[in-house]
């Protein structure tokens, strides 16, 4: 089946279904708030539902990632971190959110040194844990999370084991992609592949793969998500490209491929739903954490960890088949439109910021 049951309502069943602590008020704060008008989900909940107050970055809006060298923070957006972690709880509020896994260590590492027993969501939880001090360190500085969104069902698991949590505190949230959205297909002088990002992506096995093709090929990543590789002629290295020239590309590639490694947190799954909400179906390497938005032959073909041979027939099948290449994008936006858009993270927000709250409730009783 294409669709799997969340578990997750929709705005209007949520608001139906209200709890005493609806109305409560939560700063929300995130690296990439940087004015008010940036684009999340808040704007999708109703003020009588719960109100949202966002903590500006002082971090700037000027970073790129492609263009990044290193796939950690560095000392002076720690400090960026902290100062806004410290701005969250510097006004009063009924819980705080943080978004992405450094923004969440902040508000836990605040909050016991401000001795402040808010409630703390972290927002898009992943983070790679590739070295035991990391773990050792994140099991610490995360303590005070009370719950964890993260954007696969199997990173409940990996999490809770890894940072020696319960698994009741991770929720799984479908990962959404709101800005805006094109799906029809321009015509093409040239047919061609495309593939990007850089988190935990296998482009040697890929670069072979198209190589044995011969198909044009564009890559835009980091360099170090290509250090060391050498392509072959047929593939186009870009350095740097305006967001909207990307979603162009996903558009009008003939192939989309996110060719991933095993190893880690879940990678690729911000690739993959701005992909499926345009409304193209997707080559991908089969590892676990797509499995809640890749299927074999309804979305996306699936190629084996490591294995050329196998990614490259899958490729070819979808460059040759016009037929399967449409309705791999049909179900693809069929998927993204019932699973991915900003509104159906608002009701699963909505779910999880109930269950904080009931939970909160539980233990002051």
């Amino acid at each position: 089946m294409l669709m799997r049951e969340y578990g997750l309502t929709d705005i209007e069943a949520c608001m139906a279904n209200p709890l005493g602590t609806r109305g409560a008020h939560w700063r929300v704060a995130s690296p990439y708030f940087t004015r008010d008008t940036v684009r999340w989900i808040d704007s999708s909940i109703p003020d009588d539902v719960y109100r949202f107050e966002r903590v500006l970055s002082v971090l700037g809006d000027d970073r790129h990632w492609h263009s990044r060298r290193s796939a950690t923070s560095s000392l002076s957006e720690w400090k960026g971190y902290m100062h806004q972690a410290h701005n969250t709880f510097a006004e009063p509020s009924d819980g705080v959110i943080g978004i992405f896994p450094q923004l969440a260590a902040a508000l836990s590492i605040t909050s016991r040194i401000r001795r402040d027993d808010r409630p703390i969501v972290s927002w898009f939880f992943n983070t790679p844990f590739d070295q035991e001090w990391r773990r050792r360190v994140g099991a610490v500085t995360l303590d005070r999370v009370d719950r964890f969104v993260v954007h696969s069902t199997w990173e409940i698991e990996y999490y809770s084991s890894l940072l020696g949590m319960d698994e009741d505190r991770f929720s799984f949230v479908p990962l959404q992609y709101g800005a805006k959205i094109e799906t029809e297909r321009p015509a093409i002088s040239e047919p061609y592949v495309f593939a990007t990002g850089s988190g935990q992506r296998d482009y040697r096995t890929f670069f072979e793969a198209v190589g044995k093709l011969g198909y044009k090929t564009l890559v835009l990543a980091s360099p170090r998500a290509l250090n060391g590789l050498v392509p072959p002629p047929n593939v186009q290295i870009i350095k740097e490209m305006p967001k909207d020239e990307i979603r162009r590309h996903v558009r009008h590639a003939t192939v989309n491929v996110i060719p991933l490694r095993t190893e880690g947190a879940a990678a690729g799954l911000v690739t993959i739903v701005e992909c499926l909400r345009h409304g193209r179906g997707i080559v991908s390497t089969t590892r676990a954490g797509i499995e809640d938005y890749l299927f074999e032959g309804k979305n996306a073909l699936l190629a084996l960890p490591g294995n050329a041979e196998s990614l490259a027939h899958r490729i070819e099948a979808v460059w040759k088949d016009d037929e399967l290449s449409a309705r791999l994008d049909a179900n693809a936006l069929t998927f993204a439109n019932a699973n991915c858009t900003d509104e159906a993270a608002a009701a699963g927000l909505i779910n999880v910021l109930d269950g904080v709250l009931r939970n909160q409730k539980q233990v002051a009783a």
